[in-house]
């Protein structure tokens, strides 16, 4: 009997499954991920604002700093609850995450920018990025973009509706004083691993 074909909000409800198995232990590492985000956040206001009083610099450094930081924080959660990780994968691969993210982005943006549709599907194509640096040691940052872009090949609809979760799941960081992001950037972390481990393990479907 063939296993059913994951999609977004499976993998969102996979990922809620695995958080409640450790949840006091996730919120406590999730807790120090946050009050370090907020720690960077002060430093960058301390360095550009009170020492040289400038506003734009600290815009633009927090802006830059936080674009790279949420896949940094979701990789933590995932090389720390996710199943079956390679025994190599010992240590986060900072340097590639961020410069696959920057690629990423680079591809992503326009795609937006142009109109919506494309980019959303740009984006679905690509977002197994991070689950497969974590996954796959020695993968060059645009080596897990061409391979996302190869194992998401005919799944657009599945990674549409993990793109609507991850939409979704964005008002609850809204929380007070932003609390939500100790459950946000876990669940959506483990649910593109989810999905990650579902498109590794279907048939093929021709020549990548």
């Amino acid at each position: 009997m063939t296993e059913r074909r994951m999609n977004g909000f499976d993998a969102y409800e996979n990922a809620w499954d695995v958080m409640a198995k450790h949840l006091w232990n996730l919120l406590g590492y999730n807790l120090v991920w946050f009050v370090g985000s907020i720690a960077v956040a002060v430093l960058i206001f301390l360095l550009t604002v009170t020492a040289f009083r400038s506003w734009g610099a600290f815009f633009l450094l927090a802006f830059i700093v936080f674009l790279v930081l949420p896949p940094l924080w979701e990789a933590a959660n995932i090389m720390r609850y996710g199943k079956d990780l390679p025994s190599q994968a010992a240590k986060m691969p900072v340097t590639k995450i961020i410069l696959a993210r920057l690629l990423f982005l680079l591809f992503v943006t326009p795609a937006y920018l142009l109109l919506i549709l494309p980019g959303i599907y740009v984006h679905c194509r690509l977002a197994l990025y991070l689950p497969l640096l974590v996954f796959t040691p020695g993968l060059t940052p645009m080596g897990s973009l061409s391979r996302s872009w190869s194992l998401t090949r005919s799944r657009f609809v599945d990674f549409y509706t993990l793109w609507i979760a991850v939409v979704v799941s964005k008002p609850a960081c809204l929380l007070p004083f932003g609390l939500g992001f100790l459950l946000e950037r876990p669940a959506s972390g483990l649910a593109k691993a989810a999905m990650f481990t579902s498109c590794s393990h279907r048939p093929r479907d021709g020549p990548q």
